[in-house]
Order: structure tokens, then C-alpha cells, then sequence
């Protein structure tokens, strides 16, 4: 009982940051401060009270709209905040006894929840975010690295060259944003878990594609965010990958 309460209360603390998270990945991209204004409908502009912002019951309890003027908001917002909760049960639960591990993996959860935040609703990965991304994990691989340093290093030069020729040579395909986020990655993770994390985005990207495509919302040349999709391969990599690369590498 006492586990399951405590699960509870780190899922609740997740869902406030994933609250969080949305608002950062809503306002950064446009020039915004993430404390001023305070949030409001962006239909009537009528500020939100305490009680319109509690994550996931809010929601639930304005049946979706806002009190004043009844627009529709977006399921993206309780959605969003009840993964990020669920992430973090995860996380705690699988890396509870290895607090270096569980940290790190905090640290990506949550710039990835603010990245797929700014990617699905912009299209954009802003250059501040991305710069502070890449000095805390610089910051995190200087402090701890199971590998050598230098592998790290060379693995994030590494992919970022080989995806920005592949930026340069492409009219389609990656942005600039994914190209510098994979460079990340690759000092992040090292180049054989980046690339690994490159093929699972790439089939949840297509099979996600075939999918709304099948249900004619989708159409061959309709641009769709890619983060969403490195993320959630990151995640699956950071949790699963070493058991999924030694079954990959069997099978070849």
C-alpha cells in the first residue's frame, strides 16, 4: 500500500511538471515569458483561475471547455500530463536504486515533453532550448560517463556531420532542429544507441503515417512533427535498448 501511494504522489508530481512542460514548450518558441502573462483562454484572453489549472482534473471538470466563453481546448493538455506523470512512475520504479540513471532520465523526459510540445504545435525546436539541452547534457557527460569521454564526444560530432549532410543534400526529410537534437543524442546516448534510436523513430514515424493515411488525414507530401517521434525512441532506447540492440545484432 505504502509502494502504491508513493507511486501515486510521483505520477501527481509528474502531471504538474508535464503542466509545466506545456507551457514552456507553448511560449518559448514565440518570443513568450514562461511566467508572464498568466495563462489565459486564448480565445477571451480571461485569465485562469487556480482551480482552471489543476493538471488533468481541470480539464475534466470544465468538460474540455473554458467557463467564460465555451471554446474547446485541446485533449493534447491532460494527455500531455498524464504521460508525463506515467514517465516518471516509470522511470522512478525502474531506476530508483541507480540515482544517476533515474536523474538523467528525468533530465530527458523533460526536454523531450518540450520539445514534442514545440514541434507539434510550431513545426520549430528553438535554438535557446536547444543550446540549453545541449550544456546540461555536456554538463551531465563530463560529471559521469561509463564510456570514455572522447567516445561520447566523437559519437555527437560524429552524427551531427553525417545529418547535417544529410540536411544539406535534402530538400525534404529532417530540419535543422532534428539535425542539431540527433547531434545531442549522440552525446547523450554514444552513435550505436543514436543510430538505433534513428531506426525506431523512423518506423513509429511510418507507421504512425501509414496509419492517417489509411484514414485519409493524411496525405504523401503532409508535413508531420518528427520530435514526437525521436522522443518516444529515445525512451525506448534509454529503458529497453541494450536487450533490443543484443536481439537485433543476434538476428544480423
Amino acid at each position: 500500500m505504502e509502494n502504491l501511494l508513493l507511486l501515486f504522489f510521483i505520477w501527481l508530481i509528474g502531471t504538474c511538471f508535464g503542466s509545466f512542460f506545456i507551457v514552456i514548450g507553448l511560449r518559448i518558441p514565440i518570443g513568450q515569458s514562461i511566467i508572464y502573462p498568466r495563462s489565459s483562454c486564448s480565445k477571451c484572453y480571461h485569465v485562469l483561475n487556480p482551480f482552471d489549472l489543476i493538471p488533468i482534473f481541470s480539464y475534466f471538470l470544465l468538460k474540455g471547455h473554458c467557463r467564460h466563453c465555451h471554446i474547446s481546448f485541446s485533449f493534447l493538455y491532460p494527455l500531455t500530463e498524464a504521460l508525463t506523470g506515467l514517465l516518471f512512475v516509470l522511470i522512478f520504479y525502474q531506476f530508483s536504486n541507480q540515482p544517476i540513471e533515474c536523474f538523467s532520465l528525468l533530465f530527458l523526459l523533460s526536454f523531450g515533453i518540450i520539445f514534442c510540445i514545440s514541434d507539434s504545435f510550431y513545426f520549430l525546436l528553438p535554438d535557446s532550448l536547444m543550446l540549453l539541452f545541449f550544456l546540461f547534457t555536456l554538463f551531465f557527460r563530463l560529471w559521469f560517463h561509463p564510456l570514455s569521454l572522447a567516445y561520447y564526444l566523437i559519437s555527437s560530432f560524429s552524427i551531427f556531420l553525417l545529418f547535417y549532410i544529410f540536411y544539406c543534400l535534402t530538400d525534404e526529410g529532417l530540419g535543422g532542429g532534428d539535425v542539431k537534437l540527433f547531434g545531442i543524442l549522440g552525446l547523450f546516448f554514444g552513435y550505436e544507441l543514436t543510430l538505433f534510436i534513428l531506426f525506431i523513430a523512423c518506423l513509429i514515424s511510418l507507421v504512425v503515417g501509414l496509419a492517417l493515411f489509411t484514414l485519409k488525414n493524411f496525405s504523401i507530401k503532409t508535413h508531420f512533427p518528427f520530435a514526437p517521434a525521436i522522443f518516444l525512441a529515445s525512451f525506448i532506447v534509454a529503458l529497453y535498448g541494450e536487450k533490443f540492440q543484443a536481439i537485433l545484432y543476434s538476428i544480423l
